[in-house]
């Protein structure tokens, strides 16, 4: 199975982007291995802790895009 791209914001603020294997949205964390620090340890991510979690394409994003007015 390819991993996912993920990006995952938490309620602090913090940001983490990298790629997950092992995400199900029925468990308490998954692993994070960041997209800055290729060869280091994933990171556990506790859902709990999140915002949100978004799975993306890639990770620039997309600068034509337009913020919703709200």
């Amino acid at each position: 199975m390819e991993p996912n791209k993920v990006v995952a914001r938490y309620q602090d603020g913090r940001v983490l982007k990298g790629q997950a294997n092992d995400f199900l949205p029925t468990k308490d964390l998954f692993h994070l291995r960041r997209v800055d620090e290729a060869a280091a340890k994933p990171v556990e991510v506790h859902l709990r802790e999140l915002k949100a979690i978004f799975f993306v394409r890639d990770f620039a994003g997309n600068p034509d895009s337009r913020k919703n007015d709200r």
